[in-house]
C-alpha cells in the first residue's frame, strides 16, 4: 500500500501543478498577450494547439482526478462517511468539487471556445477585407468567453489546490 500511495500521492501532485499551474499562466499571462497582438494571436494558439497543449492539459488534469479519487478511497477507508463528517473529509471533498467544476468548465466551454477562436485567428488574416471585420468581431466574442472560462477555472483550481494544501490541518 505504501507503494501505491507514493505513486498516487506523485501523480496528484505533479499533475495538479502542471495543470494548475498551465492554467493560471494562461488565464493570467497568456491570453491577455494573445489577446493584445489582435488577429496573430490566434496563430499563436494554433500553434499551441499542434503542439498537443490541450491533449496534455486534458490528460494532466484526468490523472490528477484519478489519483485523487483512488486517495480519497484509501483515505476515508473506502468513503466512509463519518471521514467526510471530519474538517478534513469535507475540506477535501470541497476541493475535489472545485477540480472536478474546473475540468468541466474547460472541457465544455473553455477547450471548444478556444478551438474555435484559434481556427478563426488564423482566417481573420487570409480573409478577404469585406470578411476581417465580421471575423474579428466574432474572435474577439470568442476570446471573452474564453477568458470567462478561464477565469473561473483558475479561481476553482486555486481554491481546489488550497483545500487540498490545508485539508489535514483544518480542525
Amino acid at each position: 500500500m505504501t507503494i501505491e500511495l507514493l505513486f498516487l500521492r506523485l501523480v496528484h501532485v505533479l499533475g495538479g501543478v502542471l495543470w494548475v499551474g498551465s492554467v493560471l499562466f494562461m488565464s493570467l499571462f497568456l491570453a491577455p498577450a494573445l489577446a493584445a497582438t489582435g488577429p496573430s494571436g490566434g496563430q499563436i494558439f494554433a500553434a499551441l494547439q499542434k503542439r498537443g497543449l490541450p491533449t496534455i492539459l486534458l490528460v494532466a488534469s484526468l490523472l490528477t482526478i484519478a489519483s485523487g479519487m483512488r486517495l480519497m478511497w484509501i483515505t476515508s477507508g473506502g468513503l466512509a462517511s463519518a471521514y467526510f463528517a471530519t474538517a478534513t473529509g469535507r475540506t477535501l471533498v470541497s476541493a475535489a468539487a472545485a477540480a472536478v467544476t474546473a475540468l468541466l468548465i474547460g472541457v465544455l466551454v473553455g477547450r471548444p471556445t478556444a478551438a474555435r477562436a484559434a481556427k478563426l485567428g488564423g482566417a481573420v488574416a487570409s480573409a478577404p477585407p469585406e470578411q476581417r471585420d465580421a471575423l474579428a468581431r466574432e474572435l474577439a466574442t470568442l476570446r471573452r468567453r474564453s477568458g470567462r472560462a478561464g477565469a473561473a477555472a483558475s479561481t476553482l483550481l486555486v481554491l481546489a489546490a488550497a483545500g487540498m494544501a490545508i485539508a489535514r490541518y483544518v480542525t
